[in-house]
C-alpha cells in the first residue's frame, strides 16, 4: 500500500471521528508543517512568539474542524494545515502590531503574565537531552505527545491541561469543569491512559 492510500485511509476514518486515525495523520505532516511554520514567521515575530505554540494551535484547530473537512483531492489535507498556520501566524502578528502601536507609560513596566505555553510543557515531559541519540528521542517524545494531546477528547485534554500544565488541584479542576473531585481524578486516569495509548513506548512519563 502506497503512502498516498494510507493517508487517504487515515483521513477518512478521521474525518468520522476515528482519534487514533487523526493522531497518525498529523504525525505523517507533523515535520513538514513544523518547517513551513518556522520559514513563515519573521524575525521579530520570532523573538515575541514560539514557533511550536502555532504548531499547537494550528493543530488543534484542525483537530477541531476535522468533521467538517472535505476531502477533494492528493494534498487538500498538508494545504489545509498550511493556510490554518498561516491565518494563526497573521493574526498574531496582528496583534502584535496593535501592542506595539500602545503608549507606554515611561518607568511602568508591564508584568509578566503566568507562563502557559504549550512549547514549555512539551518540553518538560520529553525529557533531557544529554546526547544526539537522547536529543532524537526527545524529539520524537515531543512529537507523539503533542499530536496525542491534540487527539485526546476535549474534556480529557482540558483535564491534562489544567493539571500538567496550570497546575491545578483535582478540587480546582472539579469547581471549574463540574463535578466532584474523584470524578476528575478518573478523568485524568482515563485520559493518561488514552495518551499512552497514543503514543506507546514515548508516554512512559505519563505512567504515574
Amino acid at each position: 500500500m502506497s503512502i498516498g492510500s494510507i493517508e487517504s485511509d487515515l483521513l477518512r476514518q478521521a474525518v468520522r471521528g476515528d482519534r487514533a486515525s487523526l493522531s497518525q495523520l498529523f504525525l505523517l505532516h507533523y515535520s513538514s508543517l513544523q518547517k513551513h511554520i518556522a520559514s513563515r514567521i519573521s524575525r521579530d515575530l520570532g523573538r515575541l512568539v514560539d514557533a511550536d505554540d502555532i504548531l499547537h494551535h494550528t493543530l488543534l484547530r484542525a483537530a477541531g474542524g476535522i468533521r467538517s473537512f472535505q476531502i477533494r483531492q492528493e494534498g487538500s489535507f498538508p494545504a489545509w494545515l498550511k493556510t490554518i498556520a498561516n491565518n494563526l501566524i497573521k493574526d498574531t502578528a496582528k496583534r502584535q502590531r496593535r501592542e506595539r502601536r500602545m503608549v507606554d507609560i515611561p518607568g511602568l513596566d508591564r508584568a509578566p503574565g503566568p507562563s502557559n505555553s504549550w512549547a514549555t510543557f512539551i518540553e518538560q515531559f520529553a525529557g533531557n537531552a544529554t546526547s544526539p541519540s537522547v536529543r532524537t528521542q526527545k524529539y520524537e517524545n515531543a512529537r507523539h505527545l503533542r499530536v496525542a494531546l491534540i487527539a485526546l477528547p476535549d474534556d480529557y485534554r482540558e483535564v491534562i491541561e489544567r493539571y500538567y500544565l496550570q497546575d491545578q488541584s483535582f478540587a480546582q479542576i472539579a469547581e471549574s469543569m463540574g463535578g466532584t473531585k474523584d470524578s476528575i481524578r478518573a478523568m485524568c486516569y482515563r485520559a493518561r491512559k488514552r495518551l499512552r495509548e497514543l503514543m506507546g513506548q514515548s508516554s512512559l512519563y505519563f505512567s504515574g
